[in-house]
């Protein structure tokens, strides 16, 4: 995570995780946010086009369709479905090598460049 937060930070748009000082990661995930919507699904297309398995977490809960047959509906919590329009996660697995974090740092970089 120190190579994405080191090839990843001085992108204007991007978001990166923030680990407190308090406390460690796991780091089992590596979320970003991408502050235009647009350009996340771009981005996240873009991405698996280029076979890189980007995912996106978490989606609001409500939106899955058990709780849209309770009555829950879109709209409920602005703030979490603000946070997941712009969310990307990022490959990250314990045998994943430097030249493959390169690999994505490089490809996303290539596509907000462009945009």
């Amino acid at each position: 995570m120190k190579l994405y937060n080191a090839g990843l930070s001085k992108i204007d748009g991007l978001v990166l995780p923030v680990e407190k000082t308090y406390g460690k990661s796991a780091w089992h995930i590596y979320c970003v946010r991408v502050r235009d919507a647009k350009i996340r699904k771009k981005a996240f297309e873009f991405l698996r086009k280029n076979n890189i398995g980007v995912q996106v977490h978490y989606i609001p809960v409500y939106w899955h369709p058990y709780y849209q047959k309770l009555g829950y509906k879109k709209g409920l919590c602005f703030n979490a479905e603000k946070f997941y329009q712009g969310e990307i996660t990022l490959p990250l697995y314990p045998t994943m090598t430097k030249k493959e974090v390169s690999f994505v740092i490089k490809k996303l970089l290539t596509l907000l460049k462009g945009v």
